[in-house]
């Protein structure tokens, strides 16, 4: 997945996700949020949530962005579990997914927030992602 300008002020979230087994609550989840240090480098655990059910947790803490993200992604159904196959987006407005029941509260700086996927019952690692996020103060833009 990859963030596209649409225009001069407009964003869009655009790209594929597939899923080669269903994702459902037999998942677990781990976020692990490691922040950009003063004088360089990332110091691992700023932030950390582990849960199992991922499917469940996912569609909870996306909030209302869980829809856009199902309507964008075009899954054909909004309940967990999601099927195998191959979701492609064309673009959905960013403003749309930032909507989350994530944190609304977080300490200015860099972080890079790695989310990996594993089996419940044998700790299989199933997939992940990593993303680097800037968090702003209220004046900066």
């Amino acid at each position: 997945m990859y963030i596209s300008k649409k225009n001069a002020t407009n964003f869009e979230l655009r790209g594929n996700m597939t899923f080669l087994i269903p994702f459902d609550d037999s998942i677990s989840l781990n976020i692990n949020m490691a922040k950009k240090g003063s004088i360089g480098g990332w110091i691992d655990n700023a932030h950390v949530y582990t849960s199992t059910k991922a499917c469940s947790k996912v569609k909870s803490l996306f909030g209302s962005a869980w829809y856009a993200c199902i309507q964008g992604f075009r899954y054909s159904n909004p309940n967990c579990p999601i099927q195998p196959g191959a979701y492609v987006s064309s673009g959905i407005d960013i403003d749309k997914v930032l909507n989350t029941d994530f944190p609304k509260r977080f300490y200015y700086g860099e972080y890079k927030m790695t989310t990996t996927f594993t089996r419940s019952s044998n700790g299989e690692k199933l997939g992940c992602g990593v993303m680097i996020l800037d968090v702003l103060r209220p004046w900066e833009s």
